[in-house]
């Protein structure tokens, strides 16, 4: 007891508190992606062909774009601990029931109950932070927030990957249900909701009430035509995420340099970790330079030529495309701009919705269009026979199939140009009678 006290009291707490709440952001950003490195398994083990292996990954994205909006209600009436820890504890489970699984609607329901279960993790982070940490520092805690979000894919797609090669997919999905039980023992020891005291379960308005609340400021804030403008731009940059470096590059790679399936992961991965570099750099720059649509312009411009050149260039040496794809998602992280921007659409009492309206359009494209589209683009352009065949699916079947993403990239550069700077005066949401 007297050292939990000591550590209450001290100035580390708020980044424990904020930094193991962040972690859970990282662990929903691994489970995103984690069917990425065990493609052949899962085909083989469920009977599968590659447009059902997209619906299976992109299953969990469907209820975590569904719930983003009601899960910050419960985070606002419950607060975060209650919600990380019913949340996480359940999302072990549903892991568990995937590692266990043999059909494919088991796979696909476990992998939709994870995405249900996550959904609360970012927003969580960023409630605790902008409670336990000074609020100078909250734009620092959002950027470390992405940071670590976007770490889960570089540990999802190389540790992973590594795992599954050397014990199997099924003893990797126990081992990450094991981990995520563990965050979640920690989080009743060291996270509360506020430094000196936990959130009362009520706090004077019933779920229904709050709502019904939300329910009107996110029709008011759809109303606002650039928040759609802004929102759509990051889901066409966020979209490359989970549905390249998620999961097609890993299969992609391989059948490019024929080499195994972890290392093909870890050339995956420096997408993400280009991506976790250009989020701390762009949000440094984008404090000191106010022009947020110049920077969102030309590096979206840069990632377009840079998937034209990954893409359609032969003969790239291994180790330039790991330098390829680390400036890929360097200038792919432009997408996160797009959230400092919702915040100053509106008025400090809208932010909340602006925010999970802009992170709803920000994730609708990649995994629930993108995955699945570009597996049924596979299975159109290869005469192979689909089922247990993803090994027979040539390079230039996946060069055809991908065309997908530098078109994304090439619509979220001409829209760049349509974003609005922040004016001086946000749009005022006008409040009911």
């Amino acid at each position: 007891m007297k050292l939990m006290d000591c550590l209450y009291r001290s100035p580390l707490m708020p980044w424990l508190v904020w930094g193991l709440a962040a972690i859970f952001g990282l662990y929903t950003f691994l489970l995103q992606g984690v069917p990425s490195v065990m493609i052949p398994q899962l085909m083989q083990t469920y009977r599968i062909d590659v447009v059902q292996i997209g619906v299976l990954t992109s299953s969990f994205f469907y209820t975590y774009i569904i719930m983003q909006i009601p899960a910050g209600i419960m985070v606002d009436l419950w607060g975060p601990r209650r919600m990380i820890k019913i949340n996480f504890l359940l999302c072990s489970i549903a892991i568990g029931w995937f590692a266990y699984s043999h059909t494919f609607w088991e796979g696909q329901v476990s992998r939709m109950l994870q995405g249900f279960f996550t959904s609360p993790a970012i927003i969580c982070a960023f409630c605790l932070g902008s409670r336990w940490i000074k609020p100078a520092l909250f734009t620092l805690v959002v950027a470390l927030t992405e940071f670590l979000a976007l770490s889960g894919g570089v540990i999802g797609e190389g540790g992973l990957a590594k795992s599954v090669a050397l014990f199997g997919w099924r003893e990797t999905m126990i081992a990450v249900a094991a981990v995520g039980l563990l965050l979640t023992f920690l989080s009743l020891f060291l996270i509360h909701d506020f430094p000196d005291h936990d959130q009362p379960l009520s706090n004077g308005q019933s779920l229904k009430e709050i709502s019904i609340k939300t329910w009107k400021s996110l029709m008011r804030i759809i109303s606002i035509p650039k928040l759609w403008v802004n929102g759509i731009y990051a889901g066409l940059v966020f979209g490359i995420f989970p549905a390249f470096a998620a999961l097609w590059a890993v299969p992609y790679f391989h059948t490019r340099y024929k080499i195994p399936m972890d290392q093909s992961a870890f050339l995956a991965s420096c997408y993400f970790l280009g991506a976790c570099v250009g989020t701390l750099t762009l949000g440094w720059i984008s404090v000191r330079m106010t022009k947020r649509r110049f920077l969102m312009i030309w590096g979206t411009l840069i990632s377009f030529l840079l998937a034209l050149f990954i893409l359609y260039v032969p003969h790239i040496s291994i180790h330039f495309m790991f330098v390829l794809m680390f400036f890929f998602g360097f200038f792919s992280s432009t997408y996160a701009l797009s959230f400092a921007l919702a915040g100053i659409y509106v008025d400090h009492s809208a932010k909340g919705v602006a925010m999970g309206f802009t992170n709803m359009l920000c994730i609708a494209f990649g995994a629930p269009i993108y995955q699945p589209l570009i597996g049924f683009l596979l299975q159109w352009t290869c005469t192979c026979e689909p089922l247990n065949k993803i090994n027979l699916v040539t390079h230039n079947d996946y060069t055809a199939a991908l065309t997908v993403l530098p078109l994304s990239l090439f619509l979220a550069f001409i829209l760049a140009f349509f974003v609005k700077e922040p004016t001086d005066q946000p749009c005022r949401i006008p409040r009911n009678s």
